[in-house]
């Protein structure tokens, strides 16, 4: 059981490390920030906009935290808000043309570094991967319910 939880925690604390530093570098080429990456990719899938709850809920991330990313790349030019309500959460956010490309970057980025990253896993060795993460991920949420009603 030791062995189990070591080896769990320690592996999904270096992989989020990595990932944090590949996100990192990779946008500094681009002069952006890594925490920027989730949100580019996010609307780069989405064409027609995504409000910003919607968005925060893509990139895992609370409405705070994704309005001053929003910001950040308003200020670079690479989004807008299409003000259509009075609304602040529920107007859609979109890629500029500029966004479009940087964002289009990013996603190659991504692909590269996925194949990469996933080399010597076959497709059914990460479709069982990422199920089983999955389970695992909403049993650790349930968890952490009870710990939210305390």
């Amino acid at each position: 059981m030791e062995q189990r939880y070591t080896t769990f925690s320690l592996l999904l604390i270096n992989i989020s490390r990595c990932v944090q530093k590949i996100k990192n570098a990779e946008m500094a080429t681009l002069g952006l920030k890594g925490k920027q990456v989730q949100c580019l990719f996010g609307l780069y899938l989405c064409e027609e906009g995504v409000s910003l709850t919607k968005l925060g809920q893509m990139c895992g991330e609370d409405k705070g935290m994704m309005s001053r990313t929003i910001k950040e790349l308003t200020e670079e030019g690479l989004v807008y808000v299409d003000v259509k309500s009075n609304r602040k959460y529920k107007n859609p956010i979109r890629l500029t043309e500029k966004g479009e490309r940087i964002a289009g970057i990013v996603a190659e980025k991504i692909s590269v570094l996925l194949e990469e990253g996933s080399s010597g896993i076959t497709e059914d060795e990460r479709t069982q991967l990422y199920h089983s993460l999955g389970i695992i991920s909403d049993n650790l949420i349930e968890i952490c319910k009870r710990y939210d009603s305390e």
